[in-house]
Protein backbone atom coordinates (compact mmCIF):
# COMPACT_ATOMS: atom_id res chain seq x y z
CA UNK A 1 0.00 0.00 0.00
CA UNK A 2 1.21 3.09 -1.04
CA UNK A 3 1.03 6.53 0.40
CA UNK A 4 -1.98 8.57 -2.20
CA UNK A 5 -2.06 12.10 0.08
CA UNK A 6 0.22 14.96 -0.79
CA UNK A 7 1.29 16.56 2.63
CA UNK A 8 -0.49 19.78 2.79
CA UNK A 9 -3.00 18.88 0.13
CA UNK A 10 -6.17 17.10 2.64
CA UNK A 11 -6.39 15.30 -0.75
CA UNK A 12 -5.98 11.16 -0.73
CA UNK A 13 -6.42 8.42 1.83
CA UNK A 14 -3.91 7.53 4.35
CA UNK A 15 -1.95 4.25 4.89
CA UNK A 16 -2.92 1.82 7.20
CA UNK A 17 -0.47 -0.25 7.23
CA UNK A 18 2.15 0.46 9.51
CA UNK A 19 5.44 0.80 7.35
CA UNK A 20 3.79 2.85 4.67
CA UNK A 21 1.72 5.17 7.37
CA UNK A 22 5.93 5.52 8.94
CA UNK A 23 7.11 6.72 5.85
CA UNK A 24 3.81 8.84 4.82
CA UNK A 25 4.86 10.63 8.24
CA UNK A 26 8.35 11.41 7.66
CA UNK A 27 7.40 12.81 4.30
CA UNK A 28 4.95 14.88 6.59
CA UNK A 29 7.71 16.12 8.72
CA UNK A 30 10.10 16.77 6.24
CA UNK A 31 9.90 20.77 7.10
CA UNK A 32 9.88 21.61 11.20
CA UNK A 33 10.13 24.92 10.50
CA UNK A 34 6.25 24.83 8.78
CA UNK A 35 4.67 21.60 9.37
CA UNK A 36 1.14 20.85 7.19
CA UNK A 37 -1.94 20.93 8.65
CA UNK A 38 -2.38 17.52 8.88
CA UNK A 39 0.69 17.41 11.51
CA UNK A 40 -1.28 20.40 13.38
CA UNK A 41 -4.32 19.08 13.56
CA UNK A 42 -3.44 15.78 14.00
CA UNK A 43 -4.15 13.67 11.33
CA UNK A 44 -1.01 12.09 11.12
CA UNK A 45 -0.90 11.05 14.75
CA UNK A 46 -4.68 9.53 13.59
CA UNK A 47 -3.34 7.64 11.16
CA UNK A 48 -0.05 6.35 12.54
CA UNK A 49 -2.25 5.13 15.25
CA UNK A 50 -4.32 3.62 13.09
CA UNK A 51 -1.60 1.66 11.64
CA UNK A 52 -0.53 0.22 15.01
CA UNK A 53 -3.83 -0.67 15.70
CA UNK A 54 -3.76 -2.59 12.61
CA UNK A 55 -0.69 -3.69 13.31
CA UNK A 56 -1.20 -5.39 16.80
CA UNK A 57 -4.43 -7.76 15.19
CA UNK A 58 -3.12 -8.54 11.85
CA UNK A 59 1.13 -9.38 12.36
CA UNK A 60 1.42 -13.09 13.44
CA UNK A 61 4.51 -14.34 11.68
CA UNK A 62 6.90 -15.00 14.71
CA UNK A 63 10.03 -13.70 12.87
CA UNK A 64 8.09 -11.15 11.35
CA UNK A 65 6.17 -10.02 14.22
CA UNK A 66 9.56 -9.23 16.33
CA UNK A 67 11.17 -6.71 13.70
CA UNK A 68 7.62 -4.78 13.63
CA UNK A 69 7.27 -5.09 16.96
CA UNK A 70 10.63 -2.74 16.84
CA UNK A 71 9.14 -0.40 14.47
CA UNK A 72 5.89 -0.47 15.98
CA UNK A 73 7.38 0.79 19.69
CA UNK A 74 9.66 3.74 17.70
CA UNK A 75 6.09 4.05 16.03
CA UNK A 76 4.67 4.17 19.80
CA UNK A 77 7.41 6.88 20.67
CA UNK A 78 7.01 9.02 17.70
CA UNK A 79 3.15 9.29 19.02
CA UNK A 80 4.22 10.60 22.61
CA UNK A 81 6.24 13.19 20.84
CA UNK A 82 3.86 14.25 18.16
CA UNK A 83 1.31 14.88 21.11
CA UNK A 84 3.89 16.94 22.47
CA UNK A 85 3.86 18.72 19.65
CA UNK A 86 8.22 17.65 19.58
CA UNK A 87 8.23 17.45 16.28
CA UNK A 88 12.20 17.08 15.68
CA UNK A 89 12.09 14.28 18.46
CA UNK A 90 8.99 12.91 16.65
CA UNK A 91 11.08 12.63 12.92
CA UNK A 92 13.46 11.38 14.80
CA UNK A 93 11.48 8.45 16.22
CA UNK A 94 10.23 7.73 12.78
CA UNK A 95 13.14 8.11 11.14
CA UNK A 96 14.37 5.03 13.44
CA UNK A 97 11.11 2.76 12.57
CA UNK A 98 11.68 3.21 8.92
CA UNK A 99 15.14 1.77 9.20
CA UNK A 100 14.34 -0.87 11.03
CA UNK A 101 11.47 -1.64 8.41
CA UNK A 102 12.60 -5.16 6.96
CA UNK A 103 13.89 -5.01 3.52
CA UNK A 104 11.71 -6.60 0.48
Amino acid sequence: MTATAVPGSGAGSLPAELGPAARAALDYLVDLTAPPPAVRDGRVDHMLRTALSVHDRTVTIPGQRRAMDEVAAAVRTACAHLAATELEDAYLALRAAVDRLPRD
